[in-house]
């Protein structure tokens, strides 16, 4: 039960709700400061940055963050820092520029019916509802982790494999998933015309 409750502390990050992101166009500072204090909590060492103003240049110049109208951002540009920023943790810059160019392209421009922010919405929605179910798994494979030494007797070394155990699971389940992750990506956003000119030079 200990650790079940610690589980749930360490699931308590900042996220940023659709209903907190401004409807005003800001500058660069204003933005680099509105994403530091809304994911304060979502940072391991207190002096990391959330973004700087280089970071969101070289979106900028790699195609990656439509460019500032007259230097300021819209909340459609804070939205896609959002997801940038969690995206980032786990795939390559070139597969988030895959994911997120086709939502751009159809949604970024708040006339379309679905909007942009309505997007935001729903997968905000979504996401929240399924933490519970995040945290029941790693409850699970907690669980698991303590069962692989459960022969040995007890004391300091049976307790280092166990945590050894539950990192190495939660790490293998981390490595299917970006797996899977990746093979969506390559499989929906592959470059047709690419794939021919790479045959064709071998």
């Amino acid at each position: 039960m200990e650790f079940h409750e610690k589980l749930k502390e360490w699931m308590q990050l900042d996220c940023v709700a659709p209903e907190d992101i401004p409807k005003i166009d800001l500058y660069m500072d204003q933005i680099t400061t509105f994403l530091e204090e809304q994911l304060k909590n979502t940072k391991r060492h207190e002096d990391d940055k959330i973004f700087t103003k280089t970071m969101i240049n070289n979106y900028s110049k790699n195609h990656l963050l439509p460019p500032s109208v007259k230097k300021k951002y819209t909340r459609n540009h804070m939205i896609l820092l959002i997801y940038i920023y969690y995206l980032k943790s786990f795939l390559s810059i070139s597969d988030i520029q895959h994911i997120l160019s086709p939502l751009t392209d159809l949604a970024y421009d708040d006339k379309q019916e679905l909007s942009f922010y309505q997007i935001y919405q729903k997968i905000f929605e979504s996401e929240h509802n399924y933490t519970e179910h995040i945290q029941e798994s790693i409850f699970e494979t907690f669980q698991r982790a303590e069962k692989t030494f459960e022969d040995l007797p007890g004391g300091e070394e049976k307790e280092l494999l166990s945590q050894f155990s539950f990192i190495t699971l939660l790490g293998y389940d981390i490595y299917l998933r970006k797996q899977v992750m990746e093979r969506m990506i390559d499989q929906m956003y592959h470059d047709p015309e690419e794939d021919s000119h790479k045959k064709k030079k071998k």
